[in-house]
């Protein structure tokens, strides 16, 4: 009796090692999927960082998605912003041109990112006419972790002759 006894607290033993170890691999494969599940992977990669995003376009690069507007002039036609990427360390100028239906135009101009070492990026903007969402336009960016940069528009032709944004 006491052989058989024995022989069946070895299978017993036995059949909860292979549940144990088989409840124990699959708690760590759903671990592993439910982790991987939970952190998502960053939708887009930055396309730069540093010195390398200078002059190049920030939305392309998704420098844009994490950036903010640190000062800006507004009036109302536009706002003329000053954009930073924490995640890239640029700034670039920014012009948001409001709809301006059929009844108003917005005039083109040039746009500026200018460092205070004189170093710039620039764009020429077009004319806005009959738009029923607002027009916007982007520097090329600065890199520019220290040094202050401000946004300027040169308009032609327009209320926003020459204005300009603090420097950031």
């Amino acid at each position: 009796m006491l052989h058989i006894e024995q022989r069946l607290a070895d299978w017993y033993r036995s059949l909860f090692r292979q549940l144990f170890v088989g409840i124990m691999t699959l708690a760590i494969a759903a671990g592993v999927s439910l982790s991987a599940a939970a952190t998502p992977a960053l939708a887009t990669t930055i396309g730069c960082r540093g010195d390398a995003c200078s002059g190049r376009d920030p939305v392309q690069t998704h420098c844009a998605d994490d950036a903010y507007t640190v000062t800006s002039y507004n009036d109302a036609s536009a706002s003329l912003q000053l954009r930073w990427s924490p995640t890239c360390g640029t700034n670039w100028a920014r012009l948001v041109v409001y709809p301006t239906g059929t009844l108003h135009a917005f005039a083109y101009g040039s746009l500026w990112a200018v460092q205070d070492t004189g170093y710039s990026q620039s764009i020429n903007t077009s004319f806005v006419f009959g738009k029923r969402t607002p027009t916007t336009f982007w520097t090329p960016m600065i890199y520019s972790p220290s040094r202050c940069v401000k946004a300027e528009f040169y308009g032609q032709f327009s209320l926003l002759n020459r204005v300009q944004t603090g420097c950031y």
